[in-house]
């Protein structure tokens, strides 16, 4: 038998709803897409960009599936020509290392071979990294040698934690 305290002013009765819980990796991943959804607004003002979208899907030379760019952001550099940046963004609460750049680097180096062997239509000029987390000294090194720029958002602001040669 049910135990009923939800009675309606008109003698209807109203079961409770089922409560549907949601998984630590659901949360996670909203979480994660929210996250780059403001990255994404704020790198379209940082980098004057003329495009900026989230979750692209390209395709690398050496992997089945293709890769998840989670900022894709083309802007015109000096009315000349065109810069591809692809921004990967982390909201986790441990320090970034530097395998979550070298990953980073290994995965557009695929995509680049890609384009050479025709399977995409380009590659990406700048890499860039976002995190809510601190980087910790490797990671920026590694990144530093590597050219890829390293922010930290605290919440309020994003910080430049390196010093690429292009920014």
């Amino acid at each position: 038998m049910y135990e009923v305290d939800n009675i309606e002013e008109n003698g209807d009765v109203s079961l409770p709803k089922p409560k549907t819980k949601k998984t630590g990796k659901e949360t996670a991943h909203k979480k994660g897409h929210d996250f780059e959804k403001k990255v994404a607004k704020w790198a379209k003002e940082y980098f004057s960009a003329d495009k900026v979208e989230t979750n692209i899907l390209m395709n690398g030379n050496t992997v089945k599936r293709p890769y998840e760019i989670d900022v894709y952001v083309h802007r015109t550099v000096l009315l000349l020509f065109g810069e591809d940046i692809w921004i990967e963004c982390k909201n986790i609460k441990s320090s970034i290392k530097m395998t979550h750049i070298f990953k980073l680097l290994s995965s557009a180096k695929d995509i680049e071979d890609a384009r050479d062997a025709g399977r995409e239509k380009f590659y990406f000029d700048k890499l860039a990294f976002v995190s809510t987390s601190k980087f910790d000294v490797d990671a920026l090194s590694y990144a530093e040698d590597n050219d890829i720029a390293c922010f930290h958002y605290d919440g309020k602001k994003y910080e430049l934690k390196n010093e690429p040669d292009w920014l």
